[in-house]
């Protein structure tokens, strides 16, 4: 009996390829999106680690140290305005390797199930080539069994 061969089998590696490539480029740009946003997650940590401290301390403030306060704050929102930007950017990219992803996966999956369809008709095919010389056979032994009954007859 012949081996099942799918005629499309080199489009299923090729589109599987593809997908793997596109999932490494989807893990990079999700690496990218989540460093961006740790960056700014520091800053607002910061800036709430400052804001409890002027708050919880009791003693008085000079205006130079109050001022350096403002200037860190206004600089950390500045900073985390700036990370917005870069953050949607990142996002909207990582957004575009999740749709290619999907696009991809998709197409890989409409080629396994052409071959999974593929599949069960080669093996319906052997089923029925196996049926068709068990038949044969059997009417093969059936046939020789009554030659020899008849020969033993006469």
């Amino acid at each position: 009996m012949k081996k099942f061969e799918f005629k499309l089998q080199k489009l299923l590696e090729i589109r599987q390829k593809k997908e793997d490539q596109e999932r490494i480029e989807l893990g990079k740009a999700s690496g990218a999106y989540q460093y961006e946003l740790g960056k700014k997650q520091k800053i607002l940590d910061n800036i709430k680690k400052i804001r409890r401290n002027l708050s919880s301390e009791q003693k008085e403030r000079s205006l130079f140290q109050l001022q350096s306060y403002d200037l860190l704050i206004r600089h950390s929102d500045d900073a985390i305005t700036k990370l917005e930007v870069v953050i949607e950017e990142k996002r909207l990219i990582m957004q575009e390797h999740m749709d290619r992803y999907a696009e991809l996966r998709k197409d890989r999956k409409v080629v396994e199930t052409l071959k999974g369809k593929a599949r069960k008709r080669y093996e319906e095919e052997i089923a029925k080539e196996e049926q068709k010389d068990l038949d044969e056979m059997g009417k093969n032994l059936y046939l020789k069994n009554k030659e020899v009954e008849l020969n033993s007859e006469n």
